[in-house]
């Protein structure tokens, strides 16, 4: 029987959603968890759980194995997973999965469904296909690193690209906060004003990086 999953607008607001990894791995989840309770070779698989491992997520989905290892730590810290291994397998339990797969959708089903969240979609919302997205409203999505890169070549072209780099993967670790802990809402504007702190040393050693990076105000850190 041909069945579907749900993915609702607001997942692009899920604190994992810039990273391409953990949203190709957690789509896979939620494509190949049970959608009903089963049974395999003697083991009861319930509704929201899939057997597998790391080999056959390398090879469905082509992340590389110490790639998957890290993106499953970061489900499971963040309590998008559970995982039971086995000498053999591993049984994966998406622990919301009734909240982002309802069994059943009434047509006078109000579009305005909140979870809670620490859920991949936070305030999620049924939305129909009508609905409209003001483009003037600058969003809050963070890009990945090669848009991240060629924004800031276009406006820096002396602009280091290690340090760039190190500035791209600190405010990553980050959850996209500065060295002020303060919210990026706006990518772009924070990235101009940090610019011409991340131009090229002459020497290039780590040890200059590190003093070039210090040297940035707070203000745009």
């Amino acid at each position: 029987m041909e069945t579907w999953i749900k993915l609702y607008r607001k997942f692009d607001e899920w604190e994992w959603f810039n990273i391409s990894e953990m949203v190709h791995l957690f789509i896979y989840l939620l494509l190949n968890a049970n959608n009903t309770d089963g049974e395999w070779r003697g083991i009861k698989i319930k509704r929201g759980q899939l057997i597998t491992g790391r080999k056959t997520l390398n090879e469905k989905t082509g992340i590389s194995e110490q790639t998957l290892r890290t993106c499953l730590k970061r489900l499971e810290n963040t309590k998008e997973i559970t995982i039971k291994p086995t000498n053999k397998y591993s049984i994966i339990t998406i622990c919301k999965y009734n909240d982002y797969q309802p069994n059943k959708l009434n047509s006078n089903q109000q579009t305005n469904q909140q979870l809670t969240s620490d859920q991949p979609a936070t305030n999620q919302q049924l939305t129909t296909i009508k609905e409209v997205k003001n483009n003037n409203n600058e969003k809050n999505i963070y890009p990945p690193f090669g848009d991240f890169k060629k924004y800031a070549l276009e406006n820096n072209p002396k602009v280091d690209l290690l340090n760039l780099e190190l500035k791209y993967k600190a405010w990553i670790e980050n959850n996209w906060r500065d060295g002020n802990n303060k919210k990026i809402i706006n990518w772009k504007s924070k990235l101009l004003n940090t610019l011409p702190y991340l131009n090229k040393s002459s020497l290039g050693s780590n040890s200059e990086i590190k003093l070039v990076q210090t040297t940035i105000p707070d203000n745009v850190r």
